[in-house]
């Protein structure tokens, strides 16, 4: 399962910060039949809102299409980026984004800047408009 793969590699990836929570809770995601969308928190560093604006300036740094996203975007506040995937087809599009080996690569420059280890955040509420 290309998720158990992908939450090994975030295992090993940072010397810095524990994210074995973050790699555990993707296991859990890739379980739910109902998943669409994806938001990843990542913490930044003090004075590094610049940097995350000048990475985030240069567009997406993988194929998102290839990768099965139908939507991204990503919202960047003083101390957080926070990065949402839509997921047509749930948990196998998760699974297709993990297995990309261009988005560990993306994952590991913004590893400089982070703060903190990436937190998942979960769907509370939401809406969408039916008709056109």
């Amino acid at each position: 399962m290309a998720t158990a793969a992908a939450a090994a590699k975030l295992r090993d990836m940072s010397t810095t910060f524990d994210i074995s929570e973050v790699a555990g809770q993707l296991d859990q995601l890739a379980a739910n039949p109902h998943l669409r969308k994806l938001a990843i928190v990542l913490p930044i560093d003090d004075g590094k809102r610049a940097v995350a604006r000048d990475y985030l300036e240069e567009g997406p740094p993988f194929d998102l299409r290839a990768a099965g996203v139908d939507a991204h975007e990503v919202f960047l506040t003083d101390s957080e980026a926070i990065f949402v995937f839509g997921l047509p087809q749930g948990p196998a599009t998760l699974e297709q984004v993990l297995a990309d080996e261009e988005f560990w690569s993306v994952v590991a420059s913004w590893e400089h800047i982070a703060a903190g280890p990436p937190r998942l955040a979960h769907v509370a509420f939401d809406w969408h408009h039916a008709g056109g």
